[in-house]
């Protein structure tokens, strides 16, 4: 690799180690204290390091990569192979970047092996980099699943070519873009009917003759594992016997072998009796049982692969068979033992080191944020996400607490104004007297802001954005977490509240631009809120502690003129007054020393993990 690649990487994996909000042992919150703020400072260094790097060196060579010569295109390559190793994902990004730019070139130069590997390294960028959207409605995860199948479908097209292509490693590229068309594929029939068609290639001895040195049985076991995965359509009545007969023979080939092991992978060993259940072959009380057994069969602090699954992905899987057979949720057993379940996963969730957030851990915080079962005798829905929030991104933590001390400030004084400012809010009308009210509104206006940006916790931006500016990509996919968290939040009865207020709160006040365009203000009896959301957001991530006085003057000017347009009139005009605006700029001012304390005793305490 070149020097400033190198220095890039480097980066990279120092703000990943910086990241690290709970180094243990537990260090006494002045000297934990110093070493944040130190840390920091370092990362705001780190990312101008990064953003140079990017703008002086990266991109120049991009833009010019027609030129590029063997040694600069191996020396891209071995930086993209670096900046995504499937496990710590240092910037998937650039990889991404990095790749498109090579399949221009090996386009224009129309070198066809050379297109095939790039196409098949791009498809896999596009898979990790959209992990974060699989906890999504279809309908914003789409655009991004139909992009990384083309991709891997045009590699795939490739097989026509076999027989003249001379490149072994190029024939295990198109083999292996063909299988993965169904990762990237939403339709389950079709995700059946690929698997099932590489299956048939996989077998074939025409193909196995054209490329012998090719690891045939591996491409063979995965892509059974591939076609397992659809396990799930054995319950449904859609699938023609050929269907539903390819999935239970991939099944038995990837699940039958643990059941006999001594010491079985659970991975696997769940997905065995899962099967024997969608096909009637075991009771939904037998199965229920055996899944107690797994989840009961490992430590809480087992954070190997089985021991995060047994811990936190068959909970959720406990759950989703309680939500789909509603007569178990009236069962005490059954929801005693769901509750035991979660409390445990939390406290595997909870307790885990910062250094082991790997991809597959983002996976399962995506399953329990989607699926959590929230009902009575479990813990609540929100009191789960904003510990997984305050424990796995305090930063986003702590910004959202801003948020919400923004916003009670701001109700306090729309309220002085208007006592029935806010009265269309369930929870707010009802209220007895104006100081019963006001409690009531700003208590509901910090959770707003705490819950504001929750589908952040779901799309791994985080840290990326620590580290340099978003793509545009990236930033398309941020913008999916106002929908994404709001989708969430209404499905439980102790959020759904706070549905609206996430959902519009970076949309327009007259909805003429920002997003989403689900938000629709006037249908909205939070609609108060959302302004109020809106505005504070807005200030929050515009103010910095070096604003000057004439640029707070000029942040304030521009509320106030959009005032109508962007944000809430009455909202805007809370600005003229001096006292008011003074207070505003204190909370943003503040360094939030009293709430990283509290952070800090809450993860040091002896307490730290739910019981």
């Amino acid at each position: 690799m070149l020097p400033y690649q190198e220095h890039y990487i480097l980066n990279m994996q120092e703000i990943g180690r910086l990241g690290d909000f709970y180094p243990l042992p537990d260090p006494g919150f002045d000297a934990w204290y110093r070493d944040r703020q130190e840390k920091e400072q370092r990362i705001r260094v780190l990312r101008q390091e990064n953003i140079t790097i990017l703008e002086e060196e990266l991109f120049p060579t991009l833009d010019d990569i027609h030129r590029a010569d063997a040694e600069q295109i191996r020396s891209l390559r071995e930086f993209a192979d670096a900046l995504l190793d499937w496990s710590s994902n240092l910037d998937c990004g650039v990889y991404l970047l990095i790749h498109d730019a090579l399949l221009s070139l090996f386009r224009i130069r129309k070198d066809r092996s050379q297109i095939i590997q790039e196409l098949y390294k791009l498809g896999m960028g596009m898979y990790y980099r959209n992990r974060s959207v699989q906890g999504m409605e279809d309908s914003l995860k789409k655009p991004f699943y139909f992009e990384n199948e083309m991709v891997f479908t045009e590699a795939g097209s490739y097989l026509k070519y076999f027989e003249h292509i001379c490149e072994e490693e190029t024939k295990g590229y198109i083999l292996r873009s063909l299988a993965n068309i169904s990762i990237a594929s939403l339709d389950m029939k079709r995700k059946v009917g690929i698997s099932g068609r590489v299956l048939q290639i996989l077998q074939d001895p025409y193909y196995r003759t054209l490329a012998p040195g090719l690891p045939w049985d591996a491409f063979l076991r995965k892509t059974h594992q591939q076609m397992s995965s659809c396990r799930h359509i054995l319950t449904k009545g859609d699938m023609s016997t050929a269907e539903l007969a390819a999935v239970l023979d991939s099944c038995s080939v990837v699940f039958e072998p643990e059941k006999d092991m001594e010491n079985p992978n659970i991975r696997w060993l769940w997905p065995y009796y899962e099967m024997e259940y969608s096909c009637g072959f075991a009771s939904l009380m037998t199965t229920l049982n055996r899944m107690e057994w797994l989840i009961d069969s490992l430590p809480y602090d087992q954070y190997d692969y089985s021991g995060l699954y047994a811990n936190v992905q068959l909970p959720v899987y406990y759950g989703r068979l309680m939500e789909d057979n509603p007569f178990l949720q009236t069962k005490d057993r059954h929801v005693r033992f769901l509750s035991h379940a979660y409390r445990k996963m939390m406290k595997t969730l909870l307790s885990i080191s910062a250094e082991k957030y790997d991809d597959f851990f983002h996976y399962l915080i995506i399953l329990v944020v989607t699926d959590y079962l929230e009902i009575e005798g479990t813990p609540s829905y929100r009191d789960i996400l904003l510990q997984l929030i305050r424990r796995i991104d305090p930063v986003l933590y702590l910004r959202s607490l801003k948020k919400g001390q923004v916003m009670q400030l701001y109700c306090s004084e729309l309220l002085k104004s208007d006592p029935s400012f806010f009265d269309e809010i369930p929870v707010i009308g009802t209220a007895k007297d104006l100081q019963t009210k006001k409690s009531a509104l700003t208590d509901y206006a910090m959770q707003c802001g705490l819950l504001l940006d929750s589908g952040l916790l779901k799309i791994k931006l985080e840290r990326l954005s620590r580290s340099r500016n978003l793509f545009e990509p990236e930033y398309q996919l941020y913008r999916l977490h106002a929908e994404s968290g709001a989708d969430d939040l209404r499905k439980r009865t102790s959020t759904e509240m706070y549905a609206d207020p996430a959902l519009g709160h970076h949309r327009w006040y007259d909805g003429s631009d920002g997003y989403p365009d689900s938000y629709v203000r006037n249908l909205s009896p939070f609609r108060t809120m959302t302004d109020t959301a809106a505005i504070a957001v807005f200030l929050c991530e515009n103010y910095t502690p070096e604003c000057s006085e004439e640029e707070w003057t000029a942040l304030l000017s521009f509320i106030q003129k959009e005032g109508g347009t962007r944000f809430s009139t009455q909202a805007a005009a809370c600005l003229d007054d001096a006292s008011f605006t003074r207070s505003l700029r204190e909370i943003l001012s503040d360094e939030g020393k009293e709430h990283l304390r509290s952070l800090y005793s809450a993860f040091y305490s002896q307490n730290r993990v739910v019981e």
